[in-house]
């Protein structure tokens, strides 16, 4: 486990579990608990009463948000429909997304296409 920093020009702390057989970097986001994105239908499990809730405003499906893309200059939405991922026992929905992810925290602090690479490699951030 361990924290990655995702999108600029100022990095958003997410704590993840890495797993280095897959070609994705889950994380929460935004979207998850948005009404507008089409997922909002699916009910929550309580483990309180170990049943399936209805979500309201107080039975949200996600604890944390990890990553807002709208806080990002440099996201770009790969998928146009939600997608269904399976990883084990685990199932994931939701759109795909690309953006830079870095080893430690990011403030950019320039716009020079030059200043932005150098900040970049130097923060040790690629393209997830």
């Amino acid at each position: 486990m361990g924290t990655v920093y995702i999108g600029t020009p100022e990095s958003q702390p997410a704590n993840v579990v890495f797993d280095t057989g897959s070609e994705y970097l889950a994380v929460t986001s935004a979207l998850c608990d948005d009404d507008t994105s089409g997922n909002f239908k699916f009910k929550k499990y309580d483990p309180a009463t170990t049943s399936f809730v209805e979500r309201d405003q107080k039975n949200k499906r996600c604890k944390t948000q990890a990553y807002n893309m709208h806080k990002s200059d440099s996201q770009k939405i790969l998928s146009k429909a939600s997608s269904k991922l399976t990883y084990g026992s685990a199932k994931l929905q939701g759109f795909i997304w690309e953006d830079y992810t870095c080893i430690q925290p990011l403030k950019l602090t320039s716009t020079s296409a030059v200043d932005m690479k150098m900040q970049l490699k130097a923060n040790k951030c690629a393209l997830f």
